[in-house]
């Protein structure tokens, strides 16, 4: 382009019957000018871009990039800058939408799980009244369908948990005692009894999520117990934290499925085996630990028990 214009500028002059040095003299500067204006250029619009990727490099939320990006002055960047804030635009409409349909559907579960309970409480105290040993099967079952509907209504709080979230000072023995309160029916029938070694240490934690974390733990427990089962709930304190250990004497879980074991729906040879597991308990387990600034892990081996590790930090991030 730039040749084409540079040899019709110089039939134009030389048609306008200038000398051959001027025209050659007029050139130079032309050029000059021209590779000047577009050095310029150039510069400016790397300026610009460097920046720009450099701002979206040291962003942790990447949507704001179309928030916080200058405009820029050249055409060309004008108008990618408006399609980035038009798309920016769309994106957090979509998200807004998704955001009010996921409010919907948690609380229709919330609803859901609430009008579903009264049934059962109702059943629960028939069979209290009419005990034999059909009765008392029922209710066995019944006490599992209470355990998926509780989880079900805590996956679904899930999501939004900084909003029903909180942080108050307890001991991990009384976090323990709650959540056994609730599966104590289940360890007697697996003949089963709880072990407390130094549990009397102070921590920062939701309650309500963490005993409903150490209920999952102890379910599966009881799930792929052992005769004679012995769970053994033991606090260590640390320098930044405290953890509490929950150990079984149980079937213990595979080498193989120690990676995956907070995999969401992952049930793992046990499951596979046994046909008991749903693969969401110790993933909901992950995730609100997660969510709450602690950590939990798994130590097992074949035949040899499982140790589950929960982690609390010394001073909670949302301790409020």
């Amino acid at each position: 382009m730039f040749l084409v214009a540079v040899i019709f500028s110089m039939g134009l002059l030389w048609l306008m019957g200038l000398r051959y040095e001027f025209i050659i003299y007029i050139e130079i500067i032309f050029g000059f000018s021209f590779f000047a204006a577009f050095a310029w250029d150039y510069t400016r619009k790397k300026k610009y871009y460097c920046g720009f990727m450099a701002l979206f490099d040291g962003l942790d939320d990447k949507t704001l990039l179309a928030e916080l990006a200058e405009k820029p002055g050249f055409l060309d960047g004008k108008l990618l800058y408006q399609i980035l804030r038009l798309s920016n635009k769309y994106m957090n409409d979509k998200l807004a939408e998704a955001g009010a349909t996921n409010q919907e559907y948690r609380e229709y579960i919330e609803m859901w799980v609430h009008e579903i309970k009264t049934p059962i409480t109702s059943a629960h105290l028939i069979i209290e009244n009419d005990k034999n040993i059909s009765t008392i099967r029922i209710d066995d079952e019944l006490n599992k369908i209470d355990h998926f509907v509780e989880q079900a209504l805590f996956y679904a709080r899930s999501t939004t948990l900084e909003k029903d979230f909180k942080i108050e000072k307890t001991t991990l023995k009384t976090l323990v005692q709650e959540a056994l309160k609730s599966y104590s029916k289940q360890i007697i029938e697996a003949h089963g009894r709880p072990v407390f070694e130094n549990l009397d240490i102070p921590v920062f934690a939701d309650r309500k999520w963490c005993v409903f974390i150490i209920g999952q733990i102890i379910a599966n427990s009881v799930k792929y117990a052992k005769e004679n089962l012995i769970l053994t709930f033991e606090g260590s304190s640390f320098d930044n934290g405290c953890s509490l250990s929950i150990s079984d004497n149980g079937i213990g879980i595979t080498e193989a499925d120690i990676p995956r074991i907070f995999d969401k729906g992952f049930t793992g040879e046990n499951g596979r085996k046994f046909g008991k597991s749903t693969g969401i308990g110790l993933y909901l387990c992950w995730k609100l630990c997660r969510k709450m600034n602690m950590e939990i892990s798994v130590a097992s081996s074949l035949e040899n028990g499982t140790t589950v590790k929960i982690m609390f930090p010394k001073e909670n991030l949302y301790l409020t």
